[in-house]
């Protein structure tokens, strides 16, 4: 995927915004290297996070009629949230990110432990375990048998065996994903809301490391699953969904 994105530094030497929008490809670190027409060489970070762009990308996938690909998007954007819980409950409790990054070295090729280290990371900090979803069931989609087999069954097939999912299969998938994600960043909100920020905003370090004297800017993309944006709490999925098909076109695929 590409985003549209204007030179800051013409925008500062001018200023009002270039004309100029450059098609920048979106990299895996979220930092967009940039040179205009005019020279300048710019790095401009985006503002959300991993997740939030691994399940936006996949319902475009959905969008666009490939359910298999939107599945696997979703299940990643599941799997990188746990991440990004855990490392806000690590900063809450004082433990210092290159000590998370030591350690999470130790679990990044295991997603079952990384979801072990999310339910006790949960745990020590709520004093219960987490809500979790791998076990619920379909209840509202036709011509499958999932309604007698948890989701967990569900994700594994599709990621790990090739199984084809239909558009009903993978929308009731992300419905449930998104609320999940949701609720949980609700909790993180109410609890960690310090810790919750810091982690958000560790990326513009990154971009400042990056930088070699270059431009830095930030820019942020009103994701399905951003915390930030009005009436989150009480948006649902398929809300989110109908807000994606108006600002989809201002992305575009390579």
């Amino acid at each position: 995927m590409k985003l549209r994105v204007p030179c800051m530094q013409c925008f500062q030497e001018q200023g009002h915004p270039s004309d100029e929008l450059m098609s920048v490809e979106l990299r895996d670190d979220g930092l967009l290297n940039i040179t205009c027409q005019n020279g300048h060489a710019t790095v401009t970070a985006i503002q959300e996070q991993k997740y939030e762009l691994l399940f936006e990308l996949a319902v475009m996938a959905l969008l666009d009629g490939y359910p298999r690909e939107a599945a696997t998007g979703m299940a990643a954007s599941l799997e990188r949230f746990y991440e990004f819980a855990i490392r806000t409950l690590c900063a809450k409790r004082g433990i210092d990110d290159s000590a998370f990054i030591a350690a999470w070295k130790l679990v990044a090729n295991q997603s079952e432990r990384q979801f072990g280290v999310f339910i006790f990371a949960y745990m020590l900090e709520a004093g219960t375990p987490p809500p979790t979803i791998d076990e619920a069931k379909p209840t509202h989609i036709a011509g499958q048998d999932w309604k007698n087999r948890p989701w967990k069954e569900f994700r594994n097939s599709v990621v790990h065996k090739g199984y084809m999912p239909s558009v009903s299969e993978a929308m009731a998938y992300g419905e449930l994903v998104f609320n999940h994600i949701k609720e949980l960043t609700i909790w993180l909100s109410e609890n960690c809301s310090e810790a919750l920020n810091k982690v958000a905003f560790s990326r513009v370090a990154v971009a400042h490391n990056e930088a070699a004297g270059r431009l830095i800017s930030t820019m942020s993309i009103p994701t399905l699953l951003s915390r930030t944006r009005e009436g989150f709490p009480a948006r649902t999925f398929m809300q989110a969904v109908e807000e994606l098909k108006q600002y989809k076109p201002r992305m575009h695929h390579p």
